[in-house]
């Protein structure tokens, strides 16, 4: 049997057995807070062997600026108050601090006790990882800010080579075709110039769409709304196709990050609404509630599993559900994906009133 120190009272067999075998350390205290026993595992959490704390008062292990702490805790437990349960740094005996978190009871007046017992449990593992997971958390954040960063500057690199590279060859290839239309010659079938010119038309206005989707997004005076529906009236739709736009008509302004995270997050999601969901109808609708502010892109298209969609994209490289996902969250929000094979999707964007931004003057609260 582990060595339990004796204390000045005869303890009843039942507390000494509740202290050998406590994984926390147990400690009794006179009413002037000297420690009058101490149970065995403080020898594995503290390097303590428990004669070594014998006499001594329980505030010189105990951090200089956790004391006062400690000992308003300690003067409502003589009082008779229960005390809530304290969370302390202490002294190992090899000079390392340890976080624990004491509860203690009030039994100076029973006879077969006639001390104070503290429960005390070394908790600095569990702060340490709480400590190792916020700060994970924040590195993860910066990472993802730098990725959104790096891939909106590849976007407008890209947006600037295909202006000036590609779409002024096309326009100069269409500039030296169109004498051609006014000059046909016998080795070309007739209608083929007007043919090749107009496809020639077709990719230029294609690439400046393209363009000016790539760019780095600008809000303009007429706020959110008015700068998604100018991108909608100029988005490409495949045949029966038709998209509308809904927003409260109090919607007004909104923080800078929270307008352009919308907006990204909008231009992503109907993008792939397009090219793949199959959808004839879709509908972005924006919405000022009063815990914040919402947008929120639905189709009727042939939907998808998300999870398995979500694993599929991350293998191949492919980020665009967790773009949306990143940019949402570093702009205080979240995003939420609904779809199932046959019955659509609906992507939603929620926002914080707290980080949305100032509700429109006189709007209802």
């Amino acid at each position: 049997m582990a060595e339990i120190v004796p204390t000045p009272v005869a303890v009843p067999q039942r507390l000494l057995l509740l202290m050998e075998h406590s994984l926390d350390f147990v400690e009794l205290l006179g009413a002037e807070g000297v420690i009058e026993g101490v149970s065995a595992a403080i020898k594995p959490l503290g390097g303590y062997d428990p004669q070594d704390l014998i006499g001594c008062k329980y505030e010189d292990i105990i951090h200089p600026d956790d004391r006062a702490r400690a000992a308003t805790a300690f003067m409502r437990v003589l009082r008779g108050d229960r005390a809530e349960t304290v969370t302390l740094r202490y002294h190992r005996k090899d000079g390392a601090w340890r976080t624990v978190q004491a509860s203690a009871r009030n039994f100076l007046k029973d006879p077969a006790v006639g001390a104070v017992i503290v429960l005390t449990r070394d908790v600095t593992d569990q702060f340490n990882a709480e400590a190792s997971l916020v700060q994970s958390k924040a590195e993860l954040g910066r990472v993802s800010k730098q990725l959104i960063a790096a891939k909106t500057e590849e976007r407008s690199y890209l947006a600037a080579e295909l202006h000036d590279d590609v779409q002024n060859i096309l326009v100069g290839l269409r500039m030296h075709m169109e004498p051609s239309r006014r000059t046909p010659t016998a080795y070309l079938p007739p209608g083929s110039v007007n043919t090749w010119i107009d496809l020639v038309q077709e990719a230029i206005d294609h690439l400046h769409e393209l363009t000016i989707a790539l760019r780095a997004p600008i809000i303009d005076e007429g706020g959110l709304p008015a700068t998604l529906r100018r991108y909608i009236d100029r988005l490409s739709l495949a045949p029966g196709q038709h998209i509308a736009l809904e927003a409260d008509p109090d919607f007004g302004p909104m923080s800078p990050d929270v307008a352009i995270a919308c907006l990204r997050i909008v231009q992503e999601a109907l993008a792939n609404a397009v090219k793949y969901s199959g959808a004839k109808n879709l509908q972005v609708s924006l919405q000022r509630l009063e815990h914040g502010v919402t947008a929120s892109i639905r189709d009727d298209g042939i939907g998808f599993d998300v999870q398995s969609t979500r694993a599929r994209a991350m293998d191949a490289g492919r980020v665009g559900l967790l773009t949306m996902r990143e940019r949402a969250v570093l702009a205080g929000g979240l995003l939420k994906v609904d779809s199932s094979l046959g019955h659509g999707t609906c992507v939603t964007a929620s926002f914080s009133a707290e980080r949305g931004a100032k509700r429109p003057e006189g709007a209802a609260q």
